[in-house]
């Protein structure tokens, strides 16, 4: 069997020498970031069996991701399966002369891990628990089983029949709060569990007298910059009219390319409620989750962004101004007076279920109270900590109700106008019972660390949608290939966006 070690870079990899087992021994037992470790056991066992290897500095690093790429290695090494027998040809665009790419050939070969829809593999793409499952099951030819153990693992999820066939052969228990999470990365540590219990029964979980686990420490989560970030585009208004466009106007065909990016590359668009159902351990979140969010409730969003979201069967949120609702009001001094949807087609949206309306204040949609237009969301001259508070509640509650009487549910988002707020906003939405906030600081929020203050994307009309698409990715740390992008022309990409959704 091949000695072997979990590299990120390509002259790690390039390094290995040959070892005894007694060394390797030696070394599972040395690695200083081991020690005490939850996952201890099945890691020295893992090295015994030269199968895996900690770094040279001496180290392991349990909690780091594993790629697919060294995911690919592992497994083909492990069952032994020899490379000179699997074709060369290359399968995949992004694989190229990586250091990985025999692995990866037998691996899609031997039907161990599949590539993407768009014909890729990502190689340095981190390995999520759905499909360290889906590469168990296939490659040692485990047997399904059927299961409703995990509350976020419902029948129509792809993985579905895998994290049965774990659960029912005792390779996993999951999650304390009865949740799988298949959308989070897998871990060193992680990886070498599963992979040891597999290989060797003893290992496996036993279950007590409640049919659960008895490892409460068995997966341990990522922290938590590495597995909940969810990007949220920040959209206002959509213009046929080019002399319209800036940084918050751009064209219903601009959008409409967003949405072909964001469905093609495997992301998966949620509501406030999903968001919040996370949060609250009562749900998973889709792979790939991603937010649409709207501000204001400009008529445009009914006229050009719902039906493009219906026809890609896509959701977003918009955050409406209560006093706009029907009117006609302006996005700024040297813009044109816009209109605004009503309440029957705001009621026609969310019935559709493409459509979240949330809170963006009744009559706050200013910075200051020097138009007349609203009072702002920050504290007036000479207001008290006190009259602050109760303005923006009062405020705050006029829109709520409207939202509860005209739409049938109570929004628990609240969206900043002009991205104003401070500690005073914060704890009045929170008595109040709101669960996220929204402002127009730029970025991407860890939701983990919690809802409020939550950072989203700008979509300027001037970036295109592949540069956008670049944009976020570079935001998360992510390494993903965005497809046509060497595509200049905007028609060209959207016929060949719609061409491999099959629309």
């Amino acid at each position: 069997m091949r000695k072997l070690t979990w590299f990120i870079v390509v002259t790690l990899v390039l390094s290995l020498v040959a070892v005894s087992p007694s060394s390797k021994v030696r070394a599972a037992e040395q690695f200083e970031d081991t020690q005490g470790h939850w996952a201890i056991e099945e890691i020295n066992y893992l090295v015994e069996k030269e199968i895996v290897n900690g770094y040279p500095d001496g180290t392991f690093q349990p909690n780091d991701p594993i790629t697919r790429a060294e995911a690919s290695k592992v497994i083909i090494s492990e069952l032994g399966i020899d490379l000179d027998s699997i074709s060369k040809d290359q399968s995949f665009p992004d694989v190229g002369e990586h250091w990985a790419k025999d692995y990866i050939n037998a691996a899609s070969s031997e039907g161990i891990i599949n590539g993407y829809k768009d014909g890729t593999f990502e190689p340095n793409a981190h390995l999520k628990r759905s499909e360290l499952a889906a590469i168990l099951i296939r490659a040692y030819n485990l047997e399904g089983g059927e299961t409703d153990g995990f509350k976020d693992m419902t029948v129509d999820h792809w993985a579905f029949p895998y994290v049965a066939a774990l659960l029912n052969h005792n390779i996993t228990t999951g999650y304390e709060d009865n949740t799988f999470r298949p959308s989070r990365e897998v871990t060193r540590a992680e990886f070498s569990t599963f992979l040891s219990r597999i290989l060797n029964e003893s290992f496996r979980v036993e279950e007590n007298a409640n049919g659960t686990g008895n490892e409460p420490e068995e997966e341990q989560p990522l922290p938590p910059s590495e597995v909940t970030q969810v990007p949220i585009l920040m959209y206002h208004s959509l213009s046929k009219n080019e002399s319209d466009w800036n940084s918050i106007v751009i064209s219903p065909r601009k959008f409409y390319e967003d949405m072909l990016y964001v469905k093609a590359m495997g992301y998966h668009t949620i509501t406030s409620k999903e968001l919040i159902a996370y949060k609250n351990g009562e749900k998973e979140l889709p792979e790939n989750p991603i937010m649409v969010t709207f501000d204001d409730g400009y008529r445009d969003n009914y006229q050009y962004a719902y039906p493009i979201l219906k026809k890609l069967d896509m959701q977003a949120v918009i955050s409406i101004i209560g006093w706009s609702v029907g009117r006609y009001t302006s996005i700024g001094d040297q813009y044109e007076i816009l209109p605004h949807f009503s309440w029957e087609e705001a009621k026609e949206m969310v019935d559709s279920g493409h459509i979240d309306i949330q809170n963006h204040s009744y009559n706050l949609h200013t910075p200051s109270d020097d138009n007349g237009y609203g009072q702002g969301v920050l504290p007036l001259e000479g207001e008290t900590k006190a009259q602050h508070a109760e303005r923006f509640r009062q405020d705050t509650m006029k829109l709520h109700n409207q939202i509860k009487e005209h739409l049938g549910y109570e929004p628990k988002l609240f969206t900043y106008p002009y991205g104003s707020y401070n500690e005073t906003t914060e704890k009045v939405l929170k008595e109040l019972g709101y669960e996220v906030s929204l402002t127009t600081s730029r970025g991407i929020s860890n939701i983990d660390q919690g809802l409020f203050e939550l950072k989203r994307v700008g979509t300027p009309y001037y970036l295109d949608s592949p540069e956008l698409m670049d944009q976020m990715l570079e935001n998360m740390n992510r390494s993903q290939r965005v497809p046509f992008s060497e595509l200049a022309n905007s028609e060209d990409r959207i016929e060949e966006l719609e061409n491999y959704l099959g629309l």
